[in-house]
């Protein structure tokens, strides 16, 4: 009885439907009405949120019947205020959630080709937008050698006609229009990580130059200006990183009491988390687009620990983290109307 009543939240057929509503005000309510960009946002996140809904259901990502992945997301998207926008970084989401569901699908598959053409070919059209994501493409075939069983020769040739697919069309137009510069460029960010420095080599470079007592009066300020700037993206940030660490500790401990195949899913998911975390912390400039990836891959696990923990300790930790969430949505809405 005690264990039914704590998760009642979790297995109940209305918190779909409240964080729809909740989501769907949060989004409204800040600037008083929608415009075309809020618009298309709101549709974009209602179309991930059906995906993660599927995603779900063919995977069986939790015992229990419950929809507590997709309310999950809600929640954290209509918080993220700074998210509600169309912009570049929630089409990469769109595609990665897709990426994921075709992915997932190649588990156990004796003909995987076809899903894994789809997952790669997903994220190739979505670094058409941002380049560097690219080389998550690189996480994938990970995802699939290791986890999900499913990488073979011809899944792999499979997966690189979906990679080269979309820069084939466009390398062969820009060649007929006499104009491959633009491709040219295009394909050099792809590397872009790899040439760019990273935030914390400055702090290497720094510390290197001047006295260590001199390097930290320096380099604190700084962090503390970049903090400053960008309030909301930090508070969101944190209590993301705090779900994603929540769920990654809890599933690794408790991962025996799903199926094999079910533990290969949420392991798909933890380990891109995991890259897109160290990109992150090495490339802050690249938040923008990265930090919806990592609220997308964050969910399932953090998701899982809500729905599924029944002691008290965890419980109370489920009711702060789910405060900071809340605390986070209103000092944006308050951000957004006073500065």
């Amino acid at each position: 009885m005690k264990r039914r009543f704590q998760n009642k939240i979790a297995e109940s057929s209305v918190t779909l439907p409240t964080a729809c509503v909740v989501a769907t005000l949060l989004w409204w309510l800040p600037q008083g009405g929608y415009s075309t960009d809020y618009l298309l946002g709101w549709i974009l996140c209602a179309l991930t949120t059906y995906i993660l809904i599927e995603t779900t259901a063919v995977n069986v990502l939790l015992r229990i019947r419950s929809r507590m992945i997709s309310s999950l997301y809600l929640f954290m998207m209509a918080v993220c205020g700074f998210l509600h926008p169309l912009q570049t970084g929630s089409i990469l989401q769109f595609c990665m959630a897709l990426s994921f569901y075709c992915l997932l699908r190649t588990c156990e598959k004796p003909r995987p080709q076809t899903d894994t053409l789809h997952a790669h070919l997903l994220l190739s059209i979505a670094s058409l937008l941002w380049p560097p994501l690219l080389l998550l493409n690189l996480i994938q075939l990970w995802n699939q050698g290791v986890y999900l069983r499913s990488l073979s020769w011809r899944s792999f040739g499979a997966a690189l006609c979906g990679i080269l697919l979309p820069y084939a069309f466009w390398a062969s137009g820009a060649f007929v229009l006499s104009d491959i510069m633009p491709f040219v460029h295009h394909a050099t960010g792809i590397i872009a990580p790899f040439t760019e420095p990273f935030y914390w080599q400055w702090a290497i470079r720094e510390a290197q130059t001047y006295e260590w007592h001199t390097f930290w009066s320096m380099f604190l300020p700084e962090l503390w200006m970049r903090i400053l700037h960008h309030p909301a993206e930090a508070l969101a940030l944190v209590v993301t990183l705090l779900l994603g660490m929540t769920g990654f500790l809890h599933y690794v401990r408790k991962n025996y009491d799903d199926k094999i195949r079910v533990r290969m899913c949420h392991y798909t998911f933890m380990s891109m988390q995991l890259v897109v975390v160290c990109w992150i912390m090495l490339q802050p400039t690249a938040f923008p687009c990265l930090f919806p990836l990592l609220l997308l891959t964050t969910v399932p696990a953090a998701a899982h620990f809500m729905a599924l923990t029944h002691t008290w300790l965890t419980n109370v930790w489920t009711v702060l983290l789910l405060t900071l969430l809340v605390g986070v949505g209103a000092f944006i809405i308050w951000s957004n109307i006073h500065l």
